[in-house]
């Protein structure tokens, strides 16, 4: 056990310093893992992969800062339960009748709030067919397969004729190309 962790603490560190085949040698040695894990708490199948991809971009995305830790396993078990409760608990905010006087909220939006919500949803809408764009063929379709089709990587592995691994990383960096090309703009 203990080479595990010394394993895993290299491949942190390296990932931590920027290095990419790292990042991908640890997603794809925790992604079922966490993905295990996610569903105990849900059975939005879908979430909770939405919950480790966004966990890995975080992970990426602030690496710099990223501390240096003991147990790889416990911290991306503990992050992804956080994450997913987190998007829970804003889920549900949305949705709350009380305020902090525990007076009753109106339960529909105002006309204003109805109109600004729907202008939001018309410009991510906009940036997301601008941000498509960008991406591969290949990306496209594997993105289709996954999220309109909703199959699995084993599926999209064998219709695109690629790999399961493979499937993850295109998945993967398409959706991060994505979240870029939106977050940009």
């Amino acid at each position: 056990m203990q080479s595990v962790k010394t394993i895993d603490s290299i491949l942190w560190t390296k990932v931590k310093l920027g290095d990419l085949n790292a990042f991908n040698q640890l997603y794809d040695e925790y992604v079922d893992i966490l993905y295990e894990f996610g569903i105990q708490y849900t059975n939005d199948k879908d979430y909770v992969q939405d919950c480790i991809h966004d966990l890995f971009l975080d992970i990426y995305k602030y690496r710099r800062k990223l501390s240096d830790i003991d147990n790889v396993k416990y911290y991306l078990l503990r992050s992804l339960k956080r994450k997913i409760n987190r998007k829970f608990k804003s889920k549900h905010k949305i949705f709350s009748t009380e305020d902090k006087n525990n007076e009753i909220k109106s339960e529909s939006m105002s006309v204003e709030e109805s109109i600004i919500q729907s202008e939001y949803s018309s410009e991510i809408s906009a940036k997301l067919s601008i941000a498509l764009t960008s991406l591969s063929k290949k990306q496209r379709k594997g993105l289709s397969l996954k999220f309109d089709e909703k199959k699995s990587y084993e599926e999209i592995s064998a219709i695109l004729g690629i790999s399961i691994e493979s499937v993850r990383t295109l998945i993967y960096r398409a959706v991060k190309k994505l979240r870029n090309e939106i977050e940009v703009e």
